[in-house]
């Protein structure tokens, strides 16, 4: 499990889930691509957990999480689940509710 957040605003933070198959080329591509909306959209106002379901299965079915790679946005709320390589920015801005972020 890897840890990595810019969160030093006084705005409200984005908390995310990242569930990842260890080093697969998609978990990969969707660690950074996460990384690269985060920085662009919500500077300094997110969290993000990278759970990697090899080590950490257990967290993954409490989280109904059975396919990877997985972003979960747990808040702020509702909570919303995607899964693939976050590869579209424009879709993932649009799922997690971020257009206006």
């Amino acid at each position: 499990m890897t840890q990595y957040s810019d969160n030093n605003s006084k705005k409200e933070i984005f908390v995310f889930k990242l569930f990842v198959a260890g080093d697969e080329h998609h978990s990969n591509r969707a660690r950074a691509n996460l990384k690269a909306i985060c920085e662009t959209h919500l500077k300094d106002r997110y969290q993000v957990e990278v759970i990697d379901v090899f080590t950490c299965f257990e967290l993954a079915i409490e989280n109904d999480i059975f396919l990877s790679p997985a972003l979960v946005k747990e808040s702020p709320g509702p909570r919303v689940v995607i899964f693939g390589n976050l590869n579209s920015t424009a879709d993932v801005l649009q799922a997690l509710r971020l257009d206006d972020a």
